[in-house]
């Protein structure tokens, strides 16, 4: 066992909410730990399940995890999440900290608040949580026992390996904040992209994920999302600006996992090509997607008229 005592704040609090009964990793994890939940009363999944493992942080990911189980909810005999992998951005030996990426935008009780969530939300549904470096042969043995047959991966700051990207035979999707189709956005700076670009407005693009960032396969592309003020002014805070990427990205994840359920149904044992998502997305939506920040709050909960007839 490695130490653990760069966690000792979750770990505290994990036991006074009484939702994991063990917490531990291996000697050979350079930072993070596996949690398992205390209660896990989801019925086991059925052999033509879809079984997925979820990569999310920050609040983008938080709102694709949140999808994802109400996904599963509605639907069990479709989708089973078999773990969730998360950022640690608090441990100060984790590779993307609080000090790196989004998350230093954020203070620091804002940080602890989006991990938190996070892991008590797929906790507290039954779903075992790592929070530590991927790249190592114990999490990939671990990685494997779920069996995945695909990943969902939003707002995650390591980068991911080949053995890792060998495990799911329908591949590992990214959900990425930027119009990746038309050359823009690659990297962990979405917003500066479109500032320099000056731009009205932005894409989230679905993709498969390979070794290089941001270089995988585009599956599809969302519709745009108007990144302006009521003005007609830039949104210089960074985090006004992610919080406005929350707008349709439950729709983009609930017809990228439904597409993914689909795909699995016909027996398919490669990765997706593509997926239509002007054709997927009302015009209610797309509509709602083009208000100005200033008329839109962050989404936290999916939109509920999506799991109305699948």
């Amino acid at each position: 066992m490695s130490d653990l005592s760069k966690d000792i704040w979750l770990n505290r609090w994990l036991k006074g909410l009484r939702l994991a009964d063990h917490v531990y990793n291996d000697e050979s994890i350079r930072w993070g730990e596996f949690i398992e939940p205390s209660v896990d009363s989801r019925p086991r999944p059925a052999s033509d399940t879809l079984r997925i493992a979820v990569i999310a942080s920050l609040p983008v990911g938080f709102l694709t995890l949140k999808t994802l189980l109400a996904f599963a909810h509605h639907f069990p005999a479709k989708l089973y999440i078999s773990c969730l992998l998360t950022d640690d951005p608090l441990n100060q030996d984790a590779r993307i900290s609080a000090r790196k990426r989004i998350w230093h935008l954020y203070p620091e009780d804002m940080q602890r608040e989006l991990e938190s969530a996070t892991v008590r939300t797929a906790l507290s549904a039954g779903i075992p949580v790592y929070t530590g470096d991927i790249k190592q042969d114990w999490f990939r043995e671990t990685l494997r026992d779920f069996k995945p047959h695909a990943v969902l991966c939003c707002g995650f700051g390591q980068l991911i390996d080949k053995p890792f990207l060998r495990i799911p035979d329908l591949g590992v999707y990214n959900f990425h904040p930027s119009d990746l189709a038309s050359g823009h956005g690659a990297g962990p700076a979405p917003h500066e992209d479109v500032k320099q670009r000056n731009a009205d407005t932005t894409r989230w693009t679905v993709h498969l994920m390979n070794e290089e960032i941001d270089a995988g396969h585009i599956v599809g592309s969302s519709p745009p999302i108007n990144i302006r003020r009521s003005n007609g002014k830039f949104a210089d805070n960074p985090i006004d600006f992610y919080s406005k990427l929350t707008d349709g990205l439950d729709h983009l994840v609930f017809h990228t996992t439904k597409s993914l359920v689909a795909w699995h149904a016909r027996g398919q044992t490669k990765p997706m090509d593509s997926i239509d998502f002007e054709k997927l997305f009302t015009s209610e939506i797309k509509a709602r997607m083009m208000l100005p920040i200033a008329d839109f709050a962050e989404a936290v909960f999916p939109d509920p008229t999506l799991f109305a007839d699948v």
